[in-house]
Formats: C-alpha cells, structure tokens, sequence
C-alpha cells in the first residue's frame, strides 16, 4: 500500500460510526481471523481500520466484507514478529 494511501486510510480510524455501521464494524472485529485488522495495535491496525470504516461508510460495506478485505490483506508476522505483544 502506497504510502500517502496508508496516512489517508489512517485518517478514517477515529471517524464515529451510525449504530448501523458500527454494528458491521463489531462483527468484522469479532469475527476476522485475527480479531481486528491485525493481531497487534501496529500501524496495519489504525491503517485497515480505518479503511474498514471508510468501506462500511463510503460503499455500504457489511461485517462479512470487511472480514474478507482484512484477511485477504494479512501482511502482520504475529508474535514472532513482534516479541510477543
């Protein structure tokens, strides 16, 4: 992901939500295979979550899609790659 992309998306991570949106925000959170947008709250954490918020708002995205944008876009090395945390 181009960098200017990655500050822009990283921008959407604070935006509020409507009850619906956020509902479909939850589920991806429950439900993605790492429980969130990555497994640890690095940059990959602000960066698809807030693009996650920009799909839900912008393109009416479900939980279920963004389930499927944030596991299809695994790029963290979990533990080993971040000592543990």
């Amino acid at each position: 992901m181009a960098s200017y992309i990655a500050k822009n998306m990283m921008g959407y991570y604070d935006m509020e939500l409507t009850p619906k949106e956020q509902g479909a925000y939850d589920y991806a959170m429950q439900n993605s295979n790492e429980n969130g947008p990555c497994c640890c709250k690095c940059w990959r954490w602000y960066v698809y979550g807030g693009l996650g918020k920009y799909l839900i708002r912008k393109y009416g995205f479900t939980g279920e899609q963004v389930v499927d944008v944030w596991n299809l876009s695994d790029g963290c090395g979990g533990d080993s790659e971040h000592g543990g945390h």
